[in-house]
């Protein structure tokens, strides 16, 4: 046992001195070592630079981490604005929002109705190329006129058209009952010496302000009272536009009281069927609101108009076109109807307005708002 343990430390020592023997002669080039430290310097530098990117990065990070919290916030904070300012809307910001809305769509509305209106001038143009016998008569009298082509449009000016417009040529009394119908529709005259002109008059149908006028949408021409003649009588121009005028363009022909004024309609007014042969006829008052009065302007009106004296004249039921619409009657005679004549409407109101008697006012001021009446 012994002898064992004597040989084993024998040999153990003689492989340690062996070993050492062995590493004092290895030695390790200087150029590596130096190249080995470079190298670890760099890495340690770009170690470094490694940490300050990550450390600038984690700061942007918690500044974009805060600014989508204030981003949030400040959202948060509109909507509720918003949804108060929404509840707490007055109805005139309402009113104007909804008016701006609808002022959008009637643009788009003028432009598609001037471009009709030029299409069915070309029309006129093809329809004077045929005979007479070949073509349907109220379009060949139509095309015996001309009308004004152009890249003017209702809602651009100058010249400027009126929402209302009122006759006031040959026929007219301007002293009388025409006078009354320009208080009642809020037509003003000229400053200091109160004549009638301006765009809200019309002196003359062949003249250039109907070749503008005729081209309006949505509007209203009313012919008062033809107290001192039967109105006048119209050159085929002048019929040409009156009858693109009323059947184009959602215009309203509001034509007042008395035999003059249903003779102006017989001579000068034509629809796509040809022309009117309306009879004058008188039939005393009252006269009671028919039930085609509901849904229309008229519903608001008096159930009865008075007929005072021979102040009202009206037309024989019989006499009227089959389209045509009577809102108040009394037996056989119609005082006030309506003729509906392509996207317009010929209306007529019997009464002369000698006096402003009340029912027939606000008759008068239903009258006008036809042309932008909706069905609810």
């Amino acid at each position: 046992m012994t002898c064992m343990v004597v040989v084993l430390f024998q040999f153990v020592g003689r492989r340690d001195a062996i070993e050492l023997a062995g590493k004092q002669n290895i030695e390790v080039p200087r150029n590596l070592l130096e190249q080995m430290n470079q190298e670890l310097a760099t890495d340690t530098k770009t170690i470094l630079n490694l940490n300050q990117h990550v450390s600038q990065l984690q700061s942007v990070v918690s500044r974009l981490k805060s600014k989508r919290g204030e981003l949030r916030q400040v959202h948060s904070q509109r909507q509720h604005s918003m949804l108060d300012t929404a509840s707490n809307a007055s109805p005139g910001e309402d009113e104007m929002m909804q008016r701006a809305r609808q002022n959008a769509m009637d643009n788009r509305e003028v432009a598609f109705l001037s471009a009709r209106h030029r299409l069915l001038e070309k029309q006129s143009d093809f329809v004077r190329d045929f005979p007479y016998w070949a073509v349907n008569s109220a379009l060949a009298d139509a095309s015996k006129g001309h009308g004004q082509e152009g890249e003017w449009r209702a809602d651009r000016g100058p010249p400027y058209v009126m929402a209302t417009t009122l006759y006031s040529g040959v026929g007219v009394n301007r002293k009388g009952s025409a006078d009354m119908v320009r208080k009642i529709l809020g037509i003003k005259t000229s400053f200091r010496f109160h004549k009638w002109e301006g765009d809200s008059f019309l002196t003359d149908f062949d003249g250039p302000q109907f070749r503008y006028l005729y081209r309006n949408v949505h509007s209203t021409l009313v012919i008062p009272p033809l107290e001192r003649s039967g109105g006048p009588i119209l050159g085929w121009n002048a019929v040409h536009r009156l009858y693109l005028y009323v059947n184009e363009g959602s215009n309203t022909l509001i034509v007042l009281g008395g035999p003059s004024s249903v003779i102006f309609i017989n001579n000068n007014v034509i629809n796509t069927d040809g022309g009117y042969d309306l009879q004058s006829k008188w039939a005393p008052g009252p006269y009671e609101r028919q039930k085609e009065a509901r849904d229309t302007p008229l519903a608001a009106c008096a159930t009865t108009l008075p007929g005072p004296g021979t102040s009202v004249h009206g037309v024989a039921i019989s006499s009227l076109p089959a389209e045509a619409v009577s809102y108040y009657e009394s037996g056989d005679v119609s005082v006030m109807f309506s003729i509906p004549s392509g996207s317009g409407r010929v209306l007529y109101l019997g009464y002369n307005f000698a006096e402003p008697l009340t029912p027939w006012v606000h008759a008068l001021i239903a009258a006008t708002q036809f042309p932008d009446y909706k069905k609810k």
